[in-house]
């Protein structure tokens, strides 16, 4: 969006404000106070409008649509429409009917046009709402600098310049909301996240080089990214430096470069920056380097070739590739487990076994030794909340998946084998049922047509008694033959006549 339409829609929408700031002729609210009101107007044609303005004009907040019909609230980098940060409250607003923001009584309200809440400010008494020069959104009392609220204690899916990330933060999760980056005691970390986080299989850890993590005493590390181009991590309670996650423009940073390090939506870990002779961020840092050592480049069910970084799926015959194939997809709802606990009764299940494959992040998978291909499979498959195993011939090692089957790699070693599991279809698991059940089924099914057929005919009879009664009662309203009736009809028009 340019700076002009944004001036625009956010003169239209505000209704109180407590500070402007003149911007090319144009008045930009830079701070709110307790009584302001802002209202979204249904279906708006912009994708944001905004209502605060930094006092560089370079970020905003306001209202932002996030896919095609959902309402949210966003800090938005102005230059590239991008959103450095944003609410992301349970449930999304619906960016068809009209919402109202409030800051009343010392809190942040967003709400839609029924009254209900979609997301406020917690634990936080302020008298102002200001959007700062680092992009950090702040509720203040009028007395004191320091942050009731912050939005850099509760980052989306990015993180900006002297923003710190600690292990106490909101976990930094992707806009698709599929991976999350954590941060441990003394190290950071990529994970999946299936069932709602109930399954957090990681794909990628950097540990920081001088941390301790037998020493008990030292406190632990927290990130933050700096304008010098790295990302750094130092221990809690003071500025002392263990690692440091050095970028393309490390000490050689671009003039008045704007940086930023977003959890992207394939699950990599990424650092770009912006300058303003920018018409696109530039990639300056990314925590995995190949496409097929990502989670789930080729999507569920399939197989990454390396080198081109092609795709096929892994019950393929003819090994056909493409860049992203539609491979079968298992219910990624729930385990295989019927009662969903990991110890019930497994449900149906297809196998798919293939040769020369691998997992680009198997140290970070449980693991078994000394074990042979037909144990690695029989470890697996009697396990519910087992969905495939990957098997190495030279090692011994058997790698258990517990977590529906992402994206494998392709490795030229015959010795290298998986086992996988894909849930059957309901109707299949039907079909498929125990011969008991089948029998009762069967019985149960007989006594229904029986009942069925008794009622039929119980109501055949009652229908036919019915009719007999109806037929009498004709009769006798109607003594003679058809015939009679026209006799009857001719002596009539004789007497008229």
């Amino acid at each position: 969006m340019g700076r002009g339409p944004a001036i625009a829609a956010a003169l239209g929408v505000l209704c109180v404000a407590s500070a402007v700031l003149l911007v090319e002729g144009a008045e930009l609210t830079t701070q709110l106070s307790n009584g302001f009101t802002a209202t979204h107007a249904a279906g708006a044609a912009a994708a944001f409008e905004p209502v605060l303005y930094a006092p560089n004009a370079v970020f905003a907040f306001g209202f932002l649509r996030v896919g095609t019909a959902s309402l949210d609230l966003a800090v938005v980098h102005l230059p590239s429409s991008f959103p450095l940060w944003r609410a992301t409250p349970a449930r999304l607003g619906d960016w068809s009917r009209a919402a109202t923001l409030t800051f009343d009584d010392s809190s942040l309200v967003l709400a839609d046009q029924d009254g209900g809440v979609l997301w406020r400010t917690l634990n936080a008494v302020g008298d102002t709402v200001a959007l700062l020069n680092s992009s950090n959104l702040v509720v203040r009392r009028y007395d004191t600098d320091a942050p009731a609220w912050q939005s850099f204690d509760r980052p989306s899916d990015t993180l900006v310049v002297d923003q710190n990330f600690t292990g106490a933060s909101p976990l930094l999760i992707s806009s698709n909301r599929r991976f999350a980056l954590r941060l441990g005691r003394t190290y950071m970390a990529l994970r999946m996240e299936f069932y709602g986080g109930r399954a957090t299989p990681e794909y990628w850890r950097h540990t920081a080089l001088e941390a301790q993590p037998g020493n008990a005493s030292e406190p632990p590390v927290y990130g933050r990214l700096d304008a010098r181009g790295f990302f750094g991590l130092y221990l809690e309670g003071g500025a002392r430096k263990v690692d440091v996650l050095s970028f393309d423009t490390f000490l050689q940073s671009p003039a008045g470069a704007f940086r930023r390090m977003t959890l992207d939506d394939d699950g990599n870990l990424r650092a770009y920056y912006w300058t303003d002779n920018s018409t696109a961020w530039a990639s300056d840092y990314r925590a995995i380097s190949e496409r097929c050592e990502l989670p789930t480049p080729c999507g569920a069910y399939s197989l990454c070739v390396p080198g081109d970084a092609q795709c096929q799926c892994l019950d393929d015959d003819d090994d056909s590739t493409t860049s992203a194939p539609p491979c079968r997809r298992a219910e990624e709802t729930a385990d295989l487990c019927s009662g969903g606990d990991g110890q019930s009764q497994q449900v149906g299940f297809d196998v798919v076994r293939r040769a020369r494959v691998s997992v680009a992040y198997k140290e970070q998978l449980p693991v078994k030794t000394n074990t042979t291909e037909a144990e690695c499979e029989r470890a697996c498959a009697a396990n519910c909340s087992c969905w495939g195993a990957a098997f190495n011939g030279a090692s011994g090692y058997c790698y258990l998946i517990d977590f529906p089957v992402e994206t494998m790699v392709y490795e030229a070693d015959d010795r290298k084998v998986g086992y996988f599991k894909i849930r059957r279809a309901a109707a299949a698991r039907a079909s498929r049922m125990s011969p008991g059940m089948a029998a009762a089924t069967a019985a149960l099914s007989l006594v229904l047509v029986c009942l069925a057929a008794s009622g039929a005919y119980s109501g055949y009879r009652l229908w036919e008694r019915r009719r007999r009664k109806r037929a009498g009662m004709e009769q006798e309203l109607v003594p003679g033959p058809y015939k009679d009736l026209k006799s009857m009809a001719s002596s009539n028009s004789s007497l008229k006549a």
